[in-house]
């Protein structure tokens, strides 16, 4: 499965804020909020639904990677979705194990993939916290 998706109660905008201060408490950052809603109106003049792409990272797990094989950068870092379908808002992650599943070719892939696990792991269980 490529994802790990997940309903939540809250809109996006709270999903977003919740997440977020989740995220940082479990050592994890938010590099970047892209509002595809926004862009899609301003360039496009197209009316759509709420729609948002995080980009997070864990330093150390990113340092620990790099460490390893300095290419792992190709799929830093971990995208999260935020979005209302149908009236409902989901959180979907891109698991890192498929994102690195990619990469099977690159030295130290053996060390990657635990570290990929490991990155999975603990983002599901921010996820799960939504």
């Amino acid at each position: 499965m490529l994802d790990y998706t997940k309903e939540t109660k809250l809109n996006v905008k709270s999903a977003v804020e919740k997440l977020t201060e989740d995220l940082k408490a479990n050592k994890w950052g938010v590099l970047s909020v892209i509002d595809v809603k926004k862009i899609m109106a301003e360039k496009l003049n197209i009316e759509s639904d709420d729609y948002i792409i995080l980009d997070v990272c864990s330093p150390g797990l990113a340092h620990q990677g790099l460490s390893i094989n300095k290419q792992i950068g190709m799929i830093l870092p971990c995208k999260i979705i935020v979005y209302s379908d149908k009236g409902k808002t989901k959180i979907s992650l891109y698991k890192p194990t498929v994102a690195l599943s990619t990469a099977s070719s690159l030295p130290g892939y053996d060390k990657l993939s635990k570290l990929a696990r490991e990155a999975e792991e603990g983002l599901v269980k921010v996820i799960d916290l939504q």
